[in-house]
């Protein structure tokens, strides 16, 4: 059941706490790369024209018809 506080907050968001905001570090500037869409979409570019070039490179390395 729901007791309103003399505050008009909930109980739940009376006991949290509220520290300092903590400086930004470097993981969160990494995470920064898969939220936003454009700097994702760059990265997925990156990775699969890399993955791109090693195939390419692999399989040219072989030789598909052997010569006897």
């Amino acid at each position: 059941m729901f007791i309103p506080s003399d505050t008009g907050a909930s109980s739940s968001s009376a006991t949290r706490r509220t520290g300092p905001s903590r400086p930004p570090t470097k993981w969160d500037y990494v995470k920064t790369f898969y939220y936003d869409p454009a700097k994702w979409d760059l990265i997925k570019s990156i990775g699969c024209f890399a993955v791109a070039i090693y195939m390419i490179r692999d399989l040219a390395s072989n030789d598909l018809l052997p010569m006897e």
